[in-house]
């Protein structure tokens, strides 16, 4: 390149940098793009972001193939590559990206955000053996239009882009869910959120509630105050009411320090108590009289301490059962019961399965180093994940993705018999095993629906023959068929 064509390039890099906020983002990359390719006539001019996607691509060429294995290879080592022939790379040749070219020669530019974080890379390569490979003298053009222009193609331009990724794959507040069901919950958590009225979520252990009352606060008024999150279950019961109500200095042995409590801690904001059925009796009615008269006492404390928060709790118990063993106060439950969300089981949620399991594999590959395209799951494992009971619910189909994303390296697919699950319940419950009859599986599959539908609704069985579109005497044989009374978990 002649001294003159090189400072014409360069006084239109300086012409663009300083009009470049005139344009819309589309056509500034669009732009940027064709004429960076137009500059060192590359075949190949791309945009991409970490996950391997295709952001923009430059609008002089039809070329969009570029090398995950490069681009893999860049990004794991966060090291800009200029590669002279691909195909004659021992370590590169036998890519399936590389292969069957005859010659490939590459420029790969790692870009970093405001906090060094790789967010992607700008890719262009040459493929038609008449235009010779990179110089060296292309590939530091091309580093120079990088920090020429990194503001626009990284801070302004991935950032954004990414965000809208992440909303999207992340749906409604971080809870992916497209079911029916789970468009109702949504809907609901939209109709209760602006209200100051107490929720009490129902759900199995693992069903995401901890989530939805997040979500809640977060569309609520008080969502720029704290969200304090408790799990009644997880604290010693002789050390549940401090944790709650907070202590005074020497009220009990080990309380060395004041320490206040989660009801202060969450003062103007959010308090979540999940498993709050494993409450004893002597402290239900302390915290039915702290939501009654919107104060507490702090253990060893003889002062009042005034609270103002908003209250919602969960249980994978049937409180309803809890009231009539004695075990659970009615009068509390009215206060917590002033809106309820029933969460449905992973199992009655159908492709919400594949969804979730595609979610995870491809965030705890990315957080294992990874950077590969999300890997595919066959027929045969798509089924195999529908079929399986989850009895863990979404916590279990997330701990079966994150073994399966340690052992995932160089593959794209994953077949059913890479799927390893560990099921635990008991005798009843139904297994991935080969030694269960379809008319078994069937019939517990049935069982479930209906145990499941009649929790939801309350015993009510009106309701129970709408959503399952069945009828009053089939209903009542089925019910007597699996034993299903209202006692029953």
């Amino acid at each position: 390149m002649t001294r003159k064509i090189r400072d014409k390039y360069h006084n239109l890099l300086d012409y663009l940098y300083s009009s470049v906020d005139n344009f819309k983002p589309g056509s500034t990359y669009e732009l940027l793009l064709a004429l960076l390719s137009t500059q060192i006539n590359a075949d190949c001019c791309l945009l991409i972001n970490k996950y391997e996607q295709i952001l923009y691509k430059s609008p002089t060429l039809k070329e969009t193939k570029f090398s995950h294995t490069i681009l893999k290879k860049a990004l794991k080592h966060n090291k800009s590559f200029h590669i002279q022939n691909a195909v004659k790379e021992i370590d590169l040749k036998n890519a399936n990206s590389i292969a069957g070219h005859i010659f490939l020669s590459v420029i790969c530019i790692v870009l970093h955000d405001r906090n060094n974080e790789i967010v992607g890379a700008l890719y262009l390569d040459r493929h038609e053996l008449e235009k010779k490979a990179f110089s060296i003298f292309d590939f530091r053009q091309t580093e120079e239009f990088v920090n020429k222009f990194a503001n626009i193609l990284i801070n302004e331009g991935l950032e954004k882009i990414e965000l809208t990724r992440l909303r999207k794959d992340h749906g409604f507040e971080g809870i992916i869910g497209k079911c029916d069901s789970m468009q109702k919950i949504f809907e609901q958590i939209n109709k209760v959120a602006p209200t100051e009225s107490n929720v009490f979520l129902q759900g199995e252990t693992g069903t995401g509630k901890e989530l939805v009352a997040l979500a809640i606060h977060k569309r609520s008024k008080r969502a720029d105050c704290p969200f304090i999150a408790v799990n009644c279950s997880a604290i010693p019961k002789e050390l549940l009411e401090s944790e709650l109500f907070g202590h005074e200095r020497g009220a009990f042995t080990g309380a060395i320090n004041k320490r206040k409590g989660k009801f202060q801690l969450a003062h103007h904001g959010t308090l979540f108590l999940d498993e709050i059925g494993e409450l004893e009796p002597n402290l239900q009615t302390k915290i039915l009289r702290a939501l009654q008269e919107r104060e507490i006492q702090p253990v060893g404390s003889e002062k009042i301490v005034k609270v103002n928060l908003r209250l919602i709790t969960a249980s994978s118990k049937e409180i309803i059962n809890e009231i009539r063993k004695g075990n659970f106060r009615k009068e509390l439950f009215y206060r917590i019961n002033s809106f309820q969300i029933f969460l449905p089981s992973l199992r009655e949620r159908g492709k919400d399965i594949l969804l979730l399991a595609e979610h995870f594999i491809t965030k705890y590959c990315i957080e294992n180093g990874n950077y590969i395209p999300p890997p595919y799951f066959t027929k045969k494992a798509k089924e195999k994940l529908l079929s399986y009971f989850w009895e863990g619910n979404v916590r279990e189909l997330q701990n079966v993705m994150e073994n399966l994303s340690i052992n995932y390296t160089e593959g794209k697919i994953i077949t059913d018999s890479q799927l390893k699950f560990y099921p635990i319940g008991s005798d009843d419950t139904p297994r991935a095993q080969n030694n269960t009859s379809l008319k078994a599986a069937a019939e517990q599959a049935e069982k479930e629906l209906i145990k499941s539908c009649l929790v939801k609704n309350e015993w009510k069985k009106n309701k129970v023959i709408k959503e399952l579109d069945t009828t009053f005497p089939t209903l009542v044989k089925k019910m007597k068929k699996y034993g299903l009374k209202k006692n029953i978990r």
